[in-house]
């Protein structure tokens, strides 16, 4: 009997110990009222964008994460049949120099600095359900994000991109390089897009939520070995002495 409560302490220890805590982060609310935005994933044939940028301050980051997913919001513009638009869309995470509002509006490329890695290239998921409105929620390839080393930017590029139905509105930051801020809040993104016609460095971006795990939290290989030796040798020792 001891020799399995010794078992099941070592197998909770270990799942501890190598595992990671799930967090989640929101970035852009509060949202405009009864507005929001097309832009990217849900009317980019109809103005003709071809690319889409988003920075977002490193402050508004607790730490080094591991970003696996995100999450952006329709919840102001309701009941209009709006869905994701066709087309391919790649997401496309690195660092930049410019923060909101100082993004160059004639060349994305310009804005993306060190670190870039795809993140996701496919058709976007359908809406998931949630509370009065719904969510547009992107898995990708976890990228890993420092904020002491720079400013977050998110590219979104879109190609062959098709409308099937009503503009997907999606929610918009209140609070922008150029717009007014509430109460309490402060800027902590700013969005530019290229296509037909450039713009941007106005408005907050989208309100996005970032799925994440902390860096931190995850102990070096050779700790864990260390850990699990140490709990192997506790289970041999505890035998021994059962037998005696």
């Amino acid at each position: 009997m001891r020799i399995r409560a010794v078992c099941l302490g070592i197998a909770f220890l270990a799942l501890c110990a190598t595992g990671l805590r799930a967090d989640s982060l929101i970035l852009g609310d509060p949202p405009m009222l009864g507005t929001g935005n097309c832009d990217p994933f849900g009317c980019p044939g109809f103005l003709g964008l071809g690319t889409y940028q988003q920075v977002y301050l490193s402050s508004a980051f607790p730490e080094e994460i591991s970003i696996a997913g995100l999450t952006f919001f329709e919840g102001q513009v309701l009941n209009n049949g709006g869905v994701p638009s066709g087309g391919t869309f790649t997401l496309t995470f690195s660092y930049t120099p410019f923060g909101p509002g100082s993004l160059n509006l004639t060349n994305p490329n310009a804005n993306i600095g060190a670190g870039s890695q795809t993140f996701f290239s496919g058709t976007l998921p359908p809406l998931t359900p949630a509370g009065p409105g719904k969510e547009l929620i992107i898995a990708g390839t976890p990228f890993v994000y420092n904020p002491a080393d720079g400013n977050l930017l998110l590219t979104i590029t879109v190609t062959n991109p098709a409308n099937f139905g009503p503009a997907l509105y999606l929610n918009e930051a209140q609070c922008g390089p150029k717009t007014f801020c509430p109460p309490g809040s402060s800027v902590v993104s700013g969005s530019a897009y290229f296509g037909a016609t450039n713009g941007g460095n106005v408005y907050g971006g989208l309100v996005t939520g970032f799925d994440y795990s902390q860096i931190g939290q995850v102990p070096e290989p050779v700790s864990a070995l260390l850990l699990m030796s140490g709990m192997v040798a506790i289970v041999f020792r505890a035998r021994a002495r059962s037998r005696s």
